[in-house]
């Protein structure tokens, strides 16, 4: 899967409730590793969500958290 098939995605988390889209990922780039994907919850509000947190990614991302477990990116 290549990055731009993340973007525009519908996050869901684990209570089935919609935080928004993916818009973009947080790469670490001394470690070449994915440490995040940034989700457009409103206007200007993003959070970021680790992978480790992602359940699985089909045509919606997938989460194992709830909302109240994200941080603000």
């Amino acid at each position: 899967m290549r990055a731009k098939d993340l973007f525009g995605k519908q996050v869901i988390d684990a209570d089935a409730k919609v935080l928004g889209k993916a818009v973009d990922i947080d790469l670490d780039i001394e470690e070449a590793t994915i440490t995040g994907i940034l989700v457009k919850t409103g206007w200007t509000k993003k959070v970021s969500i680790s992978p480790k947190n992602i359940d699985r990614i089909g045509d919606k991302i997938l989460l194992k958290v709830a909302k109240d477990k994200k941080k603000k990116a």
